[in-house]
This record gives C-alpha cells, sequence and structure tokens, in this order.
C-alpha cells in the first residue's frame, strides 16, 4: 500500500490555483529516496522502488481519465 511504503514520508493532496481562476488538486508523495522521472523510468532493480512506481503509475492514469479527487500524482524527494 502507497501510504506504507517504505520510501513514502508523506502523502497528501495540494491545491494549484490556474491562471483561468480554477483550481487542479494533486496528489503530492514526499519520498526519502531520489528517483528522478519517476513515471516513465523504468531502468532500476530495486524491487521496493519498482512497486513504489507501478503503484503512482497506476494512480496518474486513474487521475488523468477522471477517476480520482485529484488530476495529476507529484512525487517530491525530501532531500
Amino acid at each position: 500500500m502507497l501510504v506504507t511504503h517504505p520510501y513514502v514520508d508523506e502523502v497528501h493532496v495540494e491545491e494549484e490555483r490556474l491562471s483561468d481562476g480554477t483550481t487542479n488538486r494533486i496528489l503530492v508523495v514526499q519520498s526519502n529516496r531520489k528517483k528522478p522521472d519517476f513515471l516513465t523510468n523504468q531502468n532500476d532493480n530495486d524491487q521496493s522502488m519498482n512497486e513504489l512506481v507501478r503503484q503512482l503509475r497506476s494512480l496518474d492514469r486513474l487521475a488523468k481519465h477522471g477517476f480520482a479527487d485529484f488530476k495529476r500524482v507529484e512525487i517530491r524527494d525530501m532531500h
């Protein structure tokens, strides 16, 4: 599960205001491991990171197709 994953420190939803006055909700996952380009990088042999990336990709697809309460997923490393 995403919230209890060992590389995840915090998960929360933020709102960003767009130039047209509307808002977007973003699922922010704060990680204690650096993983650039987490939605496209597949060259990692770390099974824990691979599982986290798989979960985040799945959530991002759901969000982009309107099946979540947020519009996209963003990962931030704590370093």
